[in-house]
């Protein structure tokens, strides 16, 4: 389940690298420690900023120059966040190929119209998955029932802007899509897709795995207070009992953005 990057600021620089134990500790003689958090606007490097991975109980911080190693035992795909004062959290899928090249992570200033919808992971679903499933070896949570509902206040926006919904990071998704693209190793079953609604209107469907996604909320559905709901999908096979989609979604927000700004689904 996993992988498709869509709006991402993410480079992979030519390195070697080398790794030990658990640790925040950073050892600048180290080729890991090249990778850097930077501004996304100004390319500057920001220090402070605190790098974690949930799933593996792992956390460590830039430094002055905005470098951090990576020092966390990585054998599946799992979900690392990038949070600092004054600026939007940011996730990403890594797996162990993040210690062949360093990681240049941009993150961008945060904005007085966004809102965080949910920061940490969240877990959709029924349990029940098999290990062949997208991404089921980075599963660490039990699901929260098939379905997220959250309410949000509706942002102001002038005509020349859009509201969206940002998803951080989707993982587990077993649709057929996901199947054709090689993200789950799923011989003969899929689910349908996840579906996204506002207000109960239903504005997209979720199938490929990735980072970053974006969806317009068309304006005229928007109200003063609004249900942001996204529905795991069904196992298209099951007919003896309904069988979820387990998936986990992270870092979700309701942003204003400037049409120029994003690329459209």
């Amino acid at each position: 389940m996993k992988k498709i990057v869509l709006i991402i600021f993410c480079c992979y620089l030519l390195c070697a690298s080398s790794f030990g134990a658990i640790s925040g500790k950073i050892d600048h003689n180290d080729l890991n420690y090249k990778n850097k958090i930077i501004n996304s606007k100004t390319n500057e490097p920001l220090s402070g900023a605190k790098i974690s991975i949930p799933e593996l109980n792992y956390t460590t911080y830039s430094d002055s120059n905005g470098c951090f190693k990576l020092n966390a035992d990585i054998d599946e795909k799992t979900v690392l966040f990038v949070e600092k004062d004054g600026y939007k959290t940011f996730s990403l899928t890594v797996d162990n190929s993040v210690f062949n090249s360093p990681l240049k992570l941009g993150i961008e200033e945060s904005s007085p119209f966004d809102m965080q919808i949910s920061q940490g992971i969240i877990h959709l679903g029924d349990n029940m998955y098999s290990n062949n499933s997208a991404n089921s070896a980075d599963f660490r949570l039990n699901a929260n029932g098939h379905y997220l509902s959250k309410t949000f206040v509706k942002p102001k926006f002038s005509a020349k802007q859009d509201v969206v919904i940002r998803i951080g990071t989707i993982i587990g998704l077993d649709t057929k899509k996901a199947k054709q693209y090689g993200q789950n190793r799923i011989v003969k079953v899929y689910s349908a897709p996840s579906e996204v609604f506002v207000n109960g209107h239903k504005i997209a469907k979720l199938e490929l795995n990735g980072d970053n996604i974006e969806i317009n909320i068309p304006k005229n559905i928007l109200k003063e207070t609004n249900e942001l709901v996204i529905k795991s999908g069904k196992n298209l096979f099951q007919t003896s009992y309904t069988d979820y989609d387990d998936i986990e979604l992270a870092n979700l927000r309701i942003e204003v953005k400037e049409k120029s700004h994003y690329a459209r689904r």
